[in-house]
């Protein structure tokens, strides 16, 4: 590949990233395209529950728990500790506060669903044990194409 074709195909993939609603910063945004890179994660579902910022996480699988336990430890934030459903469930709603900022999240691979901020998602997420594919902020338009 030429040296062009490598920095297009570059450039494409962080919009890619910046669009799907990976982490805000660039350093995290890069730090969570090594890891997808580095994991190549299958579509496999096999709950997988972990501990970290005071809140239970749910991950389709141990490898997509991988990824982001590698993007929280090259930008610089504390690793989730992986542990099982009865542990981690009590912990899965925070109380959230009451603003509107929205995010749009895919369930994985499935439903598109509009939340009215993150705290909210993530309670969802947990309670209904399902995945997000990504989330993104603002209010779920119309699925994208392809």
């Amino acid at each position: 590949m030429h040296g062009s074709s490598k920095l297009t195909l570059t450039l494409t993939l962080a919009f890619v990233l910046v669009f799907l609603g990976c982490p805000t910063t660039q350093a995290q945004q890069g730090d969570l395209f090594r890891c997808n890179v580095q994991y190549k994660c299958s579509d496999e579902k096999e709950l997988v529950w972990a501990m970290g910022d005071e809140r239970c996480h749910v991950f389709h699988n141990k490898c997509l728990l991988k990824v982001e336990q590698c993007s929280r430890k090259s930008s610089g934030r504390s690793e989730l500790v992986e542990t099982t459903r009865e542990i981690c469930k009590p912990s899965c709603t925070k109380i959230c506060p009451d603003v509107y900022d929205p995010v749009c999240a895919q369930i994985f691979q499935e439903e598109y669903i509009t939340f009215s901020n993150e705290c909210e998602m993530r309670n969802y997420i947990c309670t209904n044990e399902r995945p997000y594919s990504y989330f993104a902020v603002g209010e779920c338009v119309e699925q994208p194409a392809g």
